[in-house]
C-alpha cells in the first residue's frame, strides 16, 4: 500500500504538484506534464491519462466525443467555458452508470431509472443533479443524431419526465455576511462586496479586467445572452474597485523582486481578480479559494452558504424591478421565484 498523500490532498490519486507543473504517475511509474495549473484542460489530460479510450460506439465513447464538440463550441464562443467545465463533471456519472453501454441500445427506461434512484455520495436522493445529467445525456443524443458515424436514430431521453426542482430558499443575513468577512481573505471580501454591489454570475465577475472600467461605469459582459451592461458608478461601487485594483497592486509590487520584468504592452489586460500567474482565476481556482475561505467561518458556529447565495442576496435586497434590471433577466418572473428569498415584510390587519 502507497503512503497516505500528506500535501494536496484536492488532487486525484496519483497526480502531483512537482517541478512547477501538476504531473500525472501512471501504473508504470512514467510521468505526464499536466500544466501550470489544475484547470480544465489538466483535468482533461489527466481523464484520458488514467482512463483510457473508450470502447467505440458505446455511451462513454459518445460522451467523449460530444466533449470534444463542446470545446470546440467554447473556443467558437457559442459555448461558456463554464458550460464545458459543468458537462465533464455531470459525464463522470454518466460514465459509471452507462458507460460500456451500447449507445444505440439505451432505451427510456434506463433513464427513467437513473432520474428516479440517482443518489449523491452520501447516499441522499440528487433529483436536481440527475436532471442536469439527463440534459447532457440528451445534448450528446441529439448532437449524434445528424452524424453518420452514430447508428442512431432516436433520443433516449425524448419524453421521459424529469424530477421536480424546488428553487433554493437559502438567504444570508447581512450579519452572517459581516462575520464570514472577519476571517476572509483580502481579494476574496473585495470579490464578495463586488458582487453584491452589481449582482453579477461568479464567470462574469472573474472575465473582468481593467479594460472593463471606462469612464460612466463598469462594463460587464452578460454569460447567458452575450450582451454587455453598464453598472454607472455609485459612491460604494468607485470605492469597491479602486481598492481592488490597489490590492493587485500592492501583491505586484511584492512579486516584482521575484520575476523579471516585462514591458506593459506586451502582456494582455489585467484581470480584476487573476491567479497567482496573472491569468484569469478559473471557477475550479474561485472554488478552491472559497472552500478555504468557508471553512474558519463553520468553525466559528456559522451556517453554511455558497458563492452564488449572494446574488441572490442583491436582488432580495431590492424591489422587483431594479433587481430584475441588474440581474438582466428577461422575466420578472424568473427574478421572482428564485432569487428574491428574502421574507415578505406584511401589515397586520390592525
Amino acid at each position: 500500500m502507497s503512503r497516505p498523500r500528506l500535501s494536496d490532498l484536492h488532487l486525484p490519486v496519483r497526480v502531483y504538484f512537482k517541478d512547477g507543473r501538476y504531473r500525472y504517475l501512471d501504473q508504470a511509474n512514467k510521468w505526464h506534464t499536466l500544466g501550470r495549473e489544475w484547470d480544465r484542460a489538466a483535468r482533461a489530460e489527466f481523464d484520458r491519462l488514467s482512463r483510457g479510450t473508450a470502447p467505440p460506439r458505446t455511451v462513454s465513447a459518445l460522451l467523449d466525443a460530444f466533449l470534444l464538440h463542446r470545446e470546440a463550441e467554447v473556443r467558437a464562443g457559442t459555448k461558456a467555458a463554464r458550460t464545458l467545465e459543468d458537462n465533464e463533471q455531470e459525464a463522470k456519472m454518466l460514465r459509471m452508470v452507462f458507460g460500456q453501454l451500447p449507445a444505440a441500445s439505451l432505451k427510456r427506461q434506463h433513464v427513467a431509472r437513473f432520474l428516479r434512484e440517482r443518489n449523491d455520495k452520501g447516499g441522499k436522493p440528487a433529483p436536481t443533479r440527475a436532471n442536469r445529467e439527463a440534459a447532457l445525456l440528451s445534448s450528446a443524443y441529439s448532437w449524434a443524431m445528424g452524424l453518420r458515424d452514430w447508428d442512431i436514430n432516436e433520443n433516449p431521453c425524448y419524453g421521459v419526465r424529469r424530477n421536480t426542482e424546488r428553487p433554493r430558499r437559502r438567504y444570508i443575513e447581512t450579519s452572517e455576511l459581516a462575520k464570514w468577512k472577519q476571517t476572509a481573505p483580502a481579494r476574496l471580501r473585495a470579490f464578495v462586496l463586488l458582487k453584491r454591489l452589481i449582482g453579477s454570475r461568479q464567470g462574469e465577475l472573474l472575465a473582468l479586467t481593467r479594460e472593463n472600467i471606462t469612464d460612466r461605469g463598469l462594463m460587464v459582459g452578460i454569460s447567458k445572452t452575450g450582451r454587455k451592461k453598464l453598472v454607472r458608478w455609485s459612491w460604494a461601487l468607485r470605492v469597491t474597485v479602486n481598492a481592488i485594483i490597489k490590492l493587485d497592486t500592492q501583491e505586484q509590487e511584492k512579486k516584482k523582486k521575484k520575476v523579471v520584468p516585462i514591458t506593459d504592452a506586451l502582456l494582455p489586460p489585467r484581470p480584476l481578480f487573476p491567479s497567482r500567474f496573472g491569468d484569469p482565476l478559473t471557477s475550479r481556482g474561485f472554488k478552491s479559494a472559497w472552500a478555504r475561505a468557508i471553512k474558519p467561518y463553520l468553525e466559528a458556529g456559522g451556517v453554511r452558504f455558497r458563492e452564488n447565495d449572494i446574488r441572490a442576496k442583491t436582488a432580495s435586497d431590492l424591489d422587483l424591478g431594479h433587481a430584475q434590471a441588474l440581474l438582466d433577466h428577461a422575466s420578472p418572473a424568473i427574478t421572482r421565484r428564485t432569487y428574491q428569498r428574502a421574507p415578505t415584510k406584511v401589515r397586520p390587519l390592525r
